[in-house]
């Protein structure tokens, strides 16, 4: 942060002023402009300004490996507001955390911190190898990876969408609805269509919102189907009614 001071005119007087005038003006001085940093005070100021902003951080970086999940849980979620990049090590580590709501906190705290260096770590999360990841922490990375915007996830957020727990799947839709690529609509029409059954009305609702995000026809035509269907689910017709800005009750009563 920097600090701004105001530098007033030099003054006419002699600079072969007395002693008693040099105290008088620096008495004048200080009793015209009592809020006046004196200019060796910059680097105190500047340093009074960020050794609170260091302390919290070493705070919370100590509370994240406190022997209490409730306390590690909190500064997880407090990294993720203070905008400091040097907590993204901490936080990557904190990812694989034994208590799930440490670890999902982590992952959410990533996203908020937008550093590239978490992209590779929120995608060994996606790719659950060995199935170590819970569910909530799936879907707080997913979450993060939308936010981060970062090309290399697209490939592990399509795979994601197959996750068997339908908010993290839902979660993988609705990151992959912030990005631009042509294999995305294809993937977003098999959830819609559902037709193995797999997919739950949670993860399909998902999709059709991203579907309404796509730009081009086919998104937009394969929700006016699903909302024509008589025989598909009232929530998810509705859903879709919305997504293309259709009339509801007017529709419902035709």
């Amino acid at each position: 942060m920097s600090t701004h001071t105001s530098h007033s005119n030099p003054s006419p007087v002699s600079t072969a002023a007395s002693p008693e005038t040099k105290l008088q003006n620096a008495a004048v001085c200080a009793a015209t402009h009592p809020d006046k940093p004196k200019p060796a005070d910059k680097s105190a100021t500047v340093h009074a300004a960020v050794q609170p902003k260091l302390e919290g951080l070493q705070l919370q970086l100590a509370e994240l490996v406190s022997p209490d999940s409730v306390r590690r849980v909190t500064a997880a979620a407090a990294l993720g507001g203070m905008a400091d990049v040097a907590a993204v090590p901490a936080l990557i580590a904190a990812l694989r955390d034994a208590d799930a709501d440490v670890a999902r906190e982590a992952a959410a705290s990533l996203g908020l911190l937008g550093n590239a260096a978490a992209v590779e770590p929120l995608i060994a999360v996606l790719n659950n190898s060995g199935g170590y990841f819970h569910s909530v922490v799936r879907a707080a990375a997913t979450h993060s990876l939308g936010q981060l915007r970062d090309q290399s996830a697209i490939v592990p957020l399509l795979n994601a969408i197959s996750d068997p727990i339908a908010e993290a799947s839902a979660e993988a839709i609705r990151a992959l609805a912030t990005f631009s690529d042509p294999r995305i609509l294809p993937a977003f029409l098999e959830v819609v269509r559902n037709e193995h059954g797999f997919f739950l009305a949670t993860t399909r609702h998902a999709a059709i919102l991203g579907l309404a995000r796509i730009d081009g026809g086919q998104g937009a035509s394969e929700l006016r189907f699903v909302a024509a269907n008589q025989r598909e689910d009232a929530a998810i017709r509705a859903a879709a009614l919305e997504a293309i800005g259709q009339d509801t009750t007017s529709t419902a009563g035709a």
